[in-house]
């Protein structure tokens, strides 16, 4: 890939612009979340939503929480969630399990239009499954179909609230399984008021086509439909960033409004912010 082509890809074509993201990368002394915000780390995205994750549980004073990956194919995603999650904890002081969902035998045959079977075939992205296992350090593998580990993964795993989740299952069908374990039914206790998502099939080519009528955008379109009181919005804390970068329009964020921790005040603000002066 030329330069040009990576510079677009990642939204940054001016020299300056370049220049700046040379120096974060390189500069030790930059923080962690600022590398991640500037795309410098591998699954950015995975850094960036953790780490707001595992602060806002901070904030909240809950300190062990759990990560997902839905779709974990050949697993360089969830390695790079492990060596994130390493220095995350040590960062917040918020102790991360990890879980990987995946059928470990690659995509099965998509159900009809609405999984995008123009783009996604039955048996792409496979794992190998004992390969990835013996490099994982933490994180748990859930192998199998979504639509049974989703609906058994609480009474089985027990895991500490979810912070974060990334979605990269691909199919509409296979989405909407998976959103079975945050439904408004589910207790709150299983999450935090507000979980941090990155959704992997929502922004691509030409030809992927995406939509708001097939994959995972009508997957988040129904489930927001039909729980009153949950809903997943887009995380529009980037609208104030001096860069546009791809990953920025998949991430997400799901609010819980009736958690008890919801309203819980954990801004810096106080009764003199902006006094007279």
């Amino acid at each position: 890939m030329s330069k040009i082509a990576r510079a677009l890809a990642k939204g940054m074509l001016s020299p300056e612009m370049e220049m700046l993201s040379h120096l974060i990368r390189t500069d030790e002394k930059v923080p962690f979340h600022l590398k991640a915000q500037w795309n410098v780390l591998p699954y950015s995205y995975y850094a960036y939503n953790l780490f707001y994750a595992c602060r806002l549980a901070r904030k909240l004073k809950i300190r062990h929480v759990s990560a997902i990956e839905f779709g974990v194919a050949g697993g360089n995603g969830l390695l790079a969630l492990e060596q994130h999650a390493e220095i995350i904890e040590q960062l917040t002081k918020v102790k991360i399990d990890i879980y990987g969902f995946d059928t470990g035998s690659g995509l099965t045959e998509p159900q009809d239009y609405r999984d995008l079977p123009y783009v996604f075939k039955a048996g792409n992205y496979q794992m190998d499954a004992p390969r990835l296992q013996e490099r994982l350090q933490r994180a748990q593998l859930v192998l199998g179909d979504i639509g049974k580990t989703a609906k058994d993964f609480f009474k089985t795993y027990r895991p500490a609230p979810i912070a974060f989740a990334a979605f990269d299952m691909d199919f509409y069908s296979s989405t909407v399984n998976a959103f079975r374990l945050f439904e408004e039914r589910q207790p709150d206790e299983h999450f935090l008021p507000r979980v941090y998502m990155y959704f992997d099939d929502v922004v691509g080519g030409e030809t992927f086509a995406y939509n708001d009528f097939t994959g995972e955008l009508l997957a988040i379109h129904e489930f927001n439909a039909a729980n009153r009181n949950v809903k997943i919005a887009e995380n529009r804390a980037f609208r104030a960033y001096p860069v546009n970068i791809k990953w920025y329009h998949q991430s997400y964020i799901m609010h819980r409004f009736r958690h008890q921790l919801y309203g819980k005040y954990i801004s810096k603000s106080s009764a003199t912010s902006l006094a007279l002066r």
